[in-house]
């Protein structure tokens, strides 16, 4: 049988790197190869001596006429045979099965066959252990569990956790446990396992990742249980976990083993084309040994017309071909290996770039007798590359037009670019500006408060924005307005942030302008109202004072003159008196809206249960008249003005104690109580009244001056009355609104600060 130059060192040096013991059957009388895994397992759990280049049967002695049929069936079918077991008794205490697969030569045929060892009793016994913990488990809950747990039935509340240093312990029951110690990428297992235990009503369990009690991810297996009443309602779950990190990360490192033996098994199917890389051995007469399918369609060429050619005679041009032979030459001599990059045509895409390497392959003398090459189609990569550096110059090139001062930052906010117009308007220069060096140009006044906002951007992921002055390469300070954006990767990861400062020293002077503008107004317009409250004093007096005579001389008229008048006249008499009673409590009313704004008066603390005493003792006569009862205790005190909020009060209780029904005794509640909005604090007093009520459509209404639901002939008033208790409640800045329906009384709210 006929094998390539070197074609045993070839495959000796694969079968070498495998992490897996194998051993190597070359020729048809096997001589018998082994990697180093193999010598070692042999060497720990078995007395037998064992050579490279040994004969099979003679190592294997007994053994042989077990494993020499099917050594004999690969040489002879060609073909790989299923898993094996027991086939080397003296590695059964480390080795279950064995796997055999023909090594070709160059014609195809069987030169040698590759024996590969496989563990499982570790996953054998694990799985044993697995079933003997659920055979226990209330032993294991109770006697060596991690973790043990009870939950509420639908596993909203964790009621109590035992973490024993793996989990935090629970201080009380926790509604927040899914997010405190699942990993968030597990959590819709977990709540899919929990659907499925509770509809079922069995047993939980899963195994997934946790937040242990130092803050890293570990793993556990959980299991629980429902605990049934007797009526087979679950009223509770009961539940232990298992730590099993050091378990997964063994399973991790046996996946990462088994996917570093798939690479080189990959590496040696690649030898024989599965790779979409370029794979080939040379000799070191430059010639080709060996070439994978990849690479024999890149030069459109045949095995047969590829195998033991020269550069030259498959397509390199001169300069291509001497500079491989060059480097041929080099890694041969200093036994190293070469990378580099070169261009060349593809028979069917056209001109390609690829990145190489050449490497070494020896012998047992340790001499270099072969070159094994991997070139890898970079093309795209250099497309993609070449696209972000006309990107970053775009970018750069539109920075430069804008008349913004445009900036960029690293993730954690180390400032690595700013435009042109950055360093004209400053004078500084790259080395001073970047990283925090930008700070030395803001104002004094305004680098704190810029500095925290950057912070808290840098910290949350918002955009900042933030209005500073920043000093000008003459010395000067103009006002800028910055605003900067994080740019995201797909994974919603910052990658870099981007900003822009605005010159906003003309529209600054504007707002100045506007201040100065609307102080001037406030000021025209605050002299108009002294204008309008004087003119107020004024004609309330002018006004007061011919009511006043004509409420004098009616009373003459009454007292002095009734006799003489006849009941026509007496009745023309008392309308009117009324109507000048009515004037002049509307002409005081009036005075008393007007000016009420410019009362100035210190706010104090007052007590409410007090102001509503002395309210009650002036009111004496009037609750006395409607047979009323007024309510109130424990009333809060507030800080306000004490004559307004005495006035406040007092229109209230005797707005109620006017429109009383019929024969009905008047009763006044008066309730209060304190409660927290948007982080201020306020009492919330209701004044509840079992009058004659009114239409909630006019709730609204009854606040506005001059406003009256029932006829005056019926009920006095001016229509004044809950108009300033309004304007009282928002002079404290408070608010008052009323609920009420026909015949059943009506409830006043009352809004004021406990604190002004």
């Amino acid at each position: 049988m006929q094998t390539p130059a070197g074609g045993l060192d070839i495959v000796r040096s694969v079968i070498a790197k495998l992490p897996v013991p194998c051993l190597l059957f070359w020729g048809t009388t096997p001589l018998l190869y082994s990697n180093d895994s193999f010598s070692r397992q042999v060497a720990r759990f078995s007395d037998r001596t064992f050579h490279e280049g040994i004969p099979a049967e003679e190592f294997l002695h007994k053994t042989w006429s077990l494993v020499s049929p099917l050594i004999k069936k690969v040489f002879e079918s060609n073909k790989a045979k299923p898993p094996a077991e027991g086939m080397f008794p003296f590695l059964e205490n480390t080795f279950d099965t064995c796997d055999f697969e023909p090594i070709n030569d160059n014609t195809g045929s069987t030169a040698g066959v590759l024996v590969s060892f496989a563990a499982k009793k570790t996953s054998y016994a694990i799985e044993n252990r697995l079933k003997e913990s659920e055979a226990r488990f209330r032993a294991f809950v109770t006697a060596s569990s991690d973790v043990i747990y009870r939950i509420s039935p639908d596993w909203k509340e964790l009621r109590q956790l035992d973490g024993r240093g793996f989990l935090t312990d629970t201080g009380a029951p926790d509604r927040q446990w899914l997010q405190k110690y699942i990993h968030p990428k597990d959590q819709p297992r977990v709540l899919r396992a929990i659907k499925k235990a509770i509809d079922e009503k069995t047993i939980y369990e899963l195994e997934h990742q946790v937040l242990q009690a130092d803050g890293t991810i570990g793993w556990t297996f959980s299991r629980a249980v429902p605990i049934l009443n007797s009526d087979g309602e679950i009223i509770e779950w009961f539940g232990a976990a298992s730590d099993i990190t050091k378990r997964k990360n063994i399973e991790e490192a046996l996946s990462i083993t088994r996917d570093e033996m798939d690479a080189q098994r990959r590496l040696y199917e690649g030898i024989t084309g599965s790779t979409p890389d370029l794979v080939y051995a040379l000799d070191l007469n430059y010639k080709f040994l060996y070439a994978n399918r990849a690479l024999l369609e890149m030069w459109g060429r045949s095995w047969d017309q590829s195998i033991g050619q020269g550069l030259l005679a498959l397509g390199y041009e001169p300069w291509h071909a001497e500079m491989h032979e060059r480097e041929i030459d080099q890694v041969s001599t200093t036994k190293k290996s070469i990378r580099g990059e070169v261009s060349f045509p593809h028979a069917t895409l056209g001109k390609r770039i690829y990145d190489y390497i050449f490497a070494p392959v020896f012998n047992e003398n340790g001499e270099v007798v072969l070159i094994a090459g991997t070139t890898r189609d970079i093309s795209d990569l250099k497309l993609a590359e070449e696209a972000l550096k006309q990107s970053e110059e775009q970018f750069r090139t539109l920075t430069e037009s804008l008349p913004q001062l445009i900036w960029t930052s690293r993730p954690d906010g180390y400032t690595d670019f700013f435009n042109p117009q950055w360093y004209e308007y400053t004078g500084s220069t790259p080395e001073a500006s970047q990283g925090n060096g930008w700070s030395a140009y803001v104002h004094p006044d305004h680098l704190n408060g810029l500095n925290n906002a950057w912070r808290h951007s840098l910290q949350t992921g918002f955009p900042i924005a933030f209005e500073f002055q920043l000093k000008k390469s003459d010395g000067s300070y103009q006002w800028f307005y910055v605003i900067g954006n994080p740019i995201r990767g797909q994974d919603g990861e910052i990658r870099k942030w981007v900003g822009a400062l605005t010159n906003i020293e003309g529209q600054k002077a504007v707002e100045g302008q506007l201040e100065r503008l609307v102080a001037e107004r406030t000021k025209e317009l605050k002299r108009s109202n002294e204008d309008l409250l004087q003119f107020a004093h004024v004609a309330s007096h002018d006004l007061k004072e011919p009511v006043r005579k004509i409420k004098t001389f009616i009373n003459r008229l009454i007292h002095e003159a009734s006799d003489g008048l006849s009941d026509q006249g007496k009745v023309f008499v008392n309308k009117i008196e009324s109507a000048a009673n009515r004037m002049y409590q509307m002409i005081d009313g009036v005075l008393r809206y007007s000016t009420l704004t410019n009362v100035q008066e210190d706010f104090v603390n007052v007590d409410l249960d007090q102001v509503l005493r002395q309210i009650e003792s002036d009111l004496e006569v009037t609750i006395h008249d409607r047979n009323a009862t007024i309510r109130h205790a424990g009333l809060p005190i507030i800080e306000g003005a004490p004559v307004l909020v005495y006035q406040l009060f007092y229109n209230l209780i005797n707005n109620s104690l006017k429109f009383v029904k019929k024969g009905i005794p008047a009763q006044l509640t008066i309730t209060g109580k304190i409660e927290t909005q948007n982080g201020k604090t306020f009492a919330l007093i209701d004044v509840a009244d079992n009058g004659i009520g009114f239409p909630q459509d006019y709730a609204e209404n009854i606040f506005n001056t001059f406003t009256r639901l029932n006829a005056k002939d019926q009920y006095e008033g001016t229509g004044l009355g809950l108009a300033l208790c309004k304007k009282i409640v928002e002079r404290h800045g408070g608010s008052i609104t009323a609920t009420s329906k026909m015949n059943e009384g009506a409830v006043f709210h009352i809004s004021l600060p406990v604190k002004q």
